[in-house]
């Protein structure tokens, strides 16, 4: 490589356009979205990771708006050149994929669509918008550089690793090296048996670059055995669901450079704040946990000023005085909603309920004595503790194995002799 040759990628990801149709805002995935095709003037290159759209089957109004946004780098002069496309043997390449700045997508999960039939990630491929890659490598060159992108998109979670390795891609030689995915990583997201993920050390080798989309806050670090690959999340381009994580984090597009190996981080002013707020509560009433939330929105309106109505989120946890966890807050919602776009999330727990947890949990730690020695000890157990419930049908599901269900049961079924109360 010659000093000075550098290809400059943009990169964005998960825009979810038809998202909001119908609410506040319905318009957010696509004005951000412009904005970020606009920060993308002067790369070579433009890469989208997948959730292009919020729906497997967007409305025709959705896919017109997407294709007028993905249309614009097309009016633009760039000197990159498409030099081959391996395994894209389906069908031609379409005009419209030679001219301006290329697209390079990847199909996501709210993309993804039965077996033989066109997701609409493949339809702008076939129309000439983008570029599609599932287990395919698109090699462009400007200059004395060249790029080599592979793609595999978006695919169930209890399969990804088998299709990883049944896929599993290479870089190319005297290329810069990117690879395209959207999978949930264990290092980010919770994965478990029933929600499976992969792990950093399985994602293809000798890569320079590692783009994942579908985790929607932005994060990156370097993998491999010597730290040779960036790992980069590049976030969402707008906020679907209002996480901690997330509300920290803004939304933009991640400018990379293949000469250095760098990135640069360009914000979305277009985005709307996030704002996360945990209340938390030790054994109140319901009006002084009213009384909390009204007093931080009240200081929220004095502090700050907002371009656009914010996103807020607050989770109330803790305990509630008394027997009765439920409380309405709807009419704070009404209150406030003239300056927030509010939710409310009770997570709190009624002083019973909290003491059921905590006999449940001791009798969980006993799974394995009650295995053991039967019937008996459950019972004995229960009889010191002054607590009733069906012995039979909780100790058959224990020794299945079955604690979730087991915990369930008893959190609904459990009485307390008075006492103990």
């Amino acid at each position: 490589m010659h000093k000075g040759d550098t290809i400059k990628i943009a990169i964005f990801s998960d825009t979810h356009f038809g998202f909001g149709t119908g609410k506040e805002t319905e318009t957010d995935s696509y004005d951000q979205a412009e904005e970020a095709f606009t920060l993308s003037q002067g790369c070579d290159l433009i890469i989208v990771p997948g959730d292009i759209f919020d729906s497997r089957v967007p409305k025709q109004d959705v896919l017109a708006k997407a294709l007028n946004l993905f249309f614009r780098p097309k009016e633009l002069t760039c000197e990159t050149e498409l030099i081959e496309i391996k395994g894209k043997n389906h069908h031609k390449i379409h005009p419209l994929n030679k001219s301006g700045i290329p697209i390079i997508a990847i199909a996501g999960t709210h993309e993804r669509r039965g077996k033989d039939v066109i997701n609409p990630v493949e339809l702008m491929d076939q129309t000439g918008y983008l570029i599609n890659l599932h287990g395919e490598t698109v090699i462009y060159k400007k200059d004395n550089e060249k790029v080599a992108i592979t793609g595999i998109s978006g695919v169930p979670e209890t399969f990804a690793k088998d299709v990883f390795e049944k896929i599993d891609p290479k870089p190319e030689n005297g290329c810069a090296n990117i690879f395209l995915m959207h999978q949930s990583v264990g290092e980010y997201v919770y994965t478990d048996e029933k929600s499976p993920g992969l792990e950093l050390e399985q994602l293809p080798k000798n890569f320079d670059l590692i783009v994942n989309g579908h985790i929607h806050w932005r994060n990156q670090c370097h993998i491999g055995p010597k730290k040779e690959t960036l790992f980069l999340l590049p976030g969402s381009t707008i906020t679907t669901q209002i996480r901690k994580n997330e509300a920290e984090k803004d939304k933009g597009i991640t400018i990379y450079d293949t000469e250095t190996k760098t990135t640069e981080f360009l914000p979305l002013k277009s985005q709307r704040k996030v704002i996360y707020k945990e209340i938390r509560c030790d054994s109140e009433d319901i009006k002084t946990i009213k009384c909390k939330i009204i007093e931080y929105l009240t200081e929220l309106e004095k502090k700050e000023e907002f371009r656009k109505k914010p996103l807020l989120r607050i989770k109330v946890l803790g305990k509630i005085q008394g027997n009765n966890h439920r409380i309405d807050f709807s009419d704070i919602i009404k209150n406030y909603e003239k300056n927030f776009i509010l939710s409310v999330k009770n997570n709190l727990e009624s002083e019973t309920q909290a003491k059921n947890k905590e006999l449940v949990a001791k009798l969980i730690e006993n799974r394995m004595s009650i295995d053991s020695m039967g019937l008996n000890i459950m019972k004995d157990y229960a009889d010191k503790e002054k607590i009733t419930f069906n012995y039979n049908h909780i100790f058959e599901l224990l020794a299945d194995g079955n604690i979730d269900s087991a915990e369930i049961e008893l959190l609904e079924n459990i009485t307390i002799s008075k006492e103990t109360k």
